[in-house]
């Protein structure tokens, strides 16, 4: 991307945002708003606030008092829909149709499940898996995880079981994929933790021959960052993930870079300098992703569904936190 090119999007991806913090409700974490604009960018879809707020609402009336759908976490999920399906009413309810699945399956109720779901119905269209096997090979999955790292492993990691259950490999041989990253990043500049987990996650959808390359690179893009003057968070541990899968420090780095220096500029991003790398980091993937040269079909398929993933637990989690302060204030 030129730097003209990178002023537009920035420009754009401003007055967009500014559009959904006059649609929202004024309780709605910047950082979660920041998240969603980045997923209409990512789509290539416009942000229309008459559409979004009509979905919204929608979405809202279907869930019960206690159902995810009634937090802020719906308009996370609006804006999945919409950048998501072709028809967002009519994808809704094969979400519905899925989470419903996916309860008998014994995930539990909450927003994770919600974006299990989606990511489901998407990769089943996508790939014709059978969604009833994929959940229960996913809810197999989990319980292998939650042996492994039961404090690390919870409902966050809903999204990317659902995607691990759609590799050909048996469930102990991903689980002795992830089981290898994690050991193997533990020992370099990563922190212990559930964002370590998430990236190991991430680095088991590759195909690739060579684990012990694809750990070096993600070592390298680690250090290539922070020797930018980066500070690497656990939060920038996911777009880590799925810069290794795609390619070198040596092949991206400035891409990212040059985007990243001129959306920090922007005063939306003023607060959130961590969301402005995150943000770099995916419109730069996304990019990629579409030049057949870049990734296989597989490959790209993968990403593209790590994408979602990864946004949505952003979303997630940020509602999660917003509501647990919320109730913590006026307790």
């Amino acid at each position: 991307m030129m730097n003209g090119e990178n002023v537009h999007i920035a420009t754009k991806f401003t007055a967009d945002y500014e559009k959904l913090v006059n649609t929202v409700s004024w309780s709605v974490d910047k950082r979660q708003l920041l998240s969603i604009i980045c997923q209409y960018h990512l789509s290539g879809k416009k942000f229309d606030s008459l559409s979004y707020l009509q979905l919204s609402d929608y979405i809202k009336k279907k869930g019960k008092w206690t159902s995810p759908l009634r937090t802020n976490f719906n308009y996370s999920l609006t804006a999945m829909l919409q950048t998501s399906f072709q028809d967002p009413y009519e994808g809704f309810e094969d979400v519905q149709n899925c989470y419903r699945l996916l309860i008998d399956k014994g995930f539990r109720n909450s927003s994770y499940t919600y974006i299990a779901a989606t990511v489901a119905v998407l990769t089943s269209i996508e790939q014709q898996h059978d969604m009833s096997k994929c959940a229960s090979r996913a809810m197999a999955i989990y319980g292998e995880m939650r042996k492994e790292h039961f404090f690390l492993t919870s409902y966050e990691d809903y999204p990317l079981a659902i995607l691990l259950a759609q590799s050909e490999q048996n469930h102990h041989g991903i689980i002795n994929e992830i089981e290898y990253y994690y050991g193997a990043l533990s020992n370099g500049p990563f922190r212990f933790g559930n964002d370590l987990q998430f990236l190991t996650h991430i680095l088991a959808q590759g195909s690739f021959n060579n684990r012990q390359a694809l750990a070096e690179r993600a070592i390298h893009w680690f250090e290539g960052l922070r020797s930018q003057g980066v500070k690497v968070k656990g939060s920038h541990y996911p777009i880590i993930g799925m810069l290794a899968l795609l390619a070198t420090p040596g092949q991206l780095m400035d891409e990212v870079m040059n985007l990243y220096d001129v959306l920090k500029e922007e005063k939306i991003f003023k607060w959130y300098r961590d969301m402005s790398l995150l943000v770099a980091a995916q419109l730069v993937i996304k990019d990629k992703v579409k030049d057949s040269g870049v990734a296989t079909a597989s490959l790209a398929v993968s990403i593209e569904a790590i994408l979602q993933a990864q946004q949505a637990t952003v979303f997630a989690a940020i509602s999660a936190v917003t509501v647990s302060s919320a109730s913590t204030s006026s307790s």
